[in-house]
């Protein structure tokens, strides 16, 4: 609304032309960002039509400000704004219910079942589980799912999912929902080892590190998983970190 309220301030000249068709856009862009935030708040059954309406709406307002700046540079604040709405998409699109490691360490046993029965259901979303036999460590996420077009998938899967660790060496946090879901990255040193578990959004740059939570269901394919490696000497827990953006969405 300030942004608004200045525009009766611009100069009468080309650039104050730009910046006044770049106000309706702007909010609309701001709108779409804020509202993406809030989609847990709604039925299950309209979240894909809200995300498809809210990408159309970024496209659209996104074209009319690249339409305004189109012989000049566009100031950096324009570009920040339509980039947070593209990151508010992408995180929604992402947002799902995740499994953190409760105790000292966690191990999966081979997620088959849950494949199968994804299959059976026509679950069309996805699941990812730490690899079978590979050892995670306390606040870890070990497994999440989500729906998709993002958010928290039938209370069915959740359940199932939510039953097969229970059977699964170790304990689990209650379920939660998070924006965006991530992915766990063990982190090496050539020399001593695994150095750490560190723990990223699946949106964005890609860290270092092998991923350790592996696609069991994707897009309501069954995807293959290896079997568990030989049994040997139990790691020694190593550190979990958060990345900084990770941390903030867990906080929340």
């Amino acid at each position: 609304m300030q942004f608004a309220q200045g525009a009766v301030a611009l100069p009468d000249d080309a650039e104050g032309d730009r910046w006044r068709a770049c106000v309706a856009p702007s909010i609309g862009l701001h709108a779409i960002a804020m509202a993406l935030g809030e989609l847990h708040k709604i039925d299950p059954s309209e979240r894909p039509l809200a995300m498809d309406k809210a990408e159309l709406g970024i496209k659209q307002h996104a074209g009319e400000i690249n339409s305004a700046w189109a012989a000049e540079p566009m100031p950096e604040s324009l570009v920040e704004l339509i980039e947070d709405a593209k990151s508010a998409w992408e995180d929604s699109l992402h947002e799902g219910v995740v499994w953190r490691c409760k105790s000292e360490r966690f191990t999966t046993r081979h997620p088959g079942e849950i494949g199968l029965a994804m299959r059976e259901a026509g679950f069309m979303g996805e699941i990812f589980v730490a690899a079978p036999g590979v050892e995670m460590f306390k606040d870890a996420p070990v497994a999440w799912c989500r729906d998709q077009s993002g958010g928290m998938p039938d209370e069915q899967v959740v359940e199932f999912v939510d039953g097969f660790l229970e059977t699964c060496t170790g304990k689990v946090e209650r379920p939660e929902i998070m924006r965006p879901l991530h992915q766990v990255y063990r982190q090496m040193d050539f020399l001593s080892g695994a150095m750490h578990d560190l723990v990223a959004p699946v949106t964005g740059d890609l860290p270092a590190g092998q991923p350790l939570l592996v696609p069991v269901v994707v897009g309501g394919e069954v995807c293959s998983v290896s079997l568990p490696p030989k049994s040997g000497k139990p790691m020694d827990p190593i550190e979990v970190k958060w990345s900084t953006i990770a941390a903030d969405e867990a906080e929340n």
